[in-house]
């Protein structure tokens, strides 16, 4: 008569087989885990480019010449740039808006902002981008005596704007956000 049980062999079939299952089971966690990583690190991006994009257009519908030949202002400093933009037409009266590119020290972190407005009467700011850790601005064009354009850091003209603007965002080292340098062609203010 045969003893109830199992055999050496069921044994080692039912052990592979759990194991089997534990090894896929830990799988689709990690690949789980993995997928919402990607997708937050994805959205974390998807902003980046929507400020990129805002900047890209803002930029380019710098003001013109004014009616006496002059341009209209611009201030470059390596951490700060305010440029008069043509109004948007279909939200805006008037026919010049400043704007104002900064960063903004908000509790542990910084923050960049837009502040945009008349001039006389500067909206609030408008925050871009949370948790950054720098701005670095460079502009492109002829400067002083030397005809040769060069980038600096700081735009000391004051009888015309610069003809590129560099605009870099660093961040925080565990930040996954990515900012390549991005390099902007002033608008023709027509």
């Amino acid at each position: 008569m045969a003893q109830a049980g199992f055999t050496l062999v069921e044994m080692l079939v039912s052990l592979a087989l759990c194991a089997l299952v534990a090894l896929l089971m830990l799988q689709t966690l990690q690949a789980t885990g993995a997928t919402s990583r990607t997708a937050r690190r994805l959205a974390a991006q998807d902003e980046v480019q929507l400020v990129r994009d805002h900047l890209r257009r803002a930029l380019a519908d710098r003001a013109g010449r004014r009616a006496d030949g002059r341009y209209a202002p611009f201030l470059g400093l390596p951490d700060r740039l305010v440029v008069t933009v043509q109004a948007n037409r279909d939200i805006a009266r008037g026919s010049e808006q400043r704007l104002a590119v900064a960063m903004v020290r908000d509790g542990d972190s910084l923050a960049l902002v837009e502040t945009s407005g008349p001039a006389e009467a500067p909206g609030r700011p408008d925050r871009l981008l949370d948790g950054v850790a720098g701005l670095h601005l460079r502009y492109f064009g002829a400067q002083g005596q030397d005809p040769v354009p060069r980038w600096a850091t700081a735009w000391t003209r004051r009888d015309r704007p610069p003809a590129l603007v560099e605009v870099t965002v660093a961040f925080p080292p565990a930040d996954p956000r990515l900012w390549p340098p991005l390099v902007l062609p002033l608008g023709s203010g027509s």
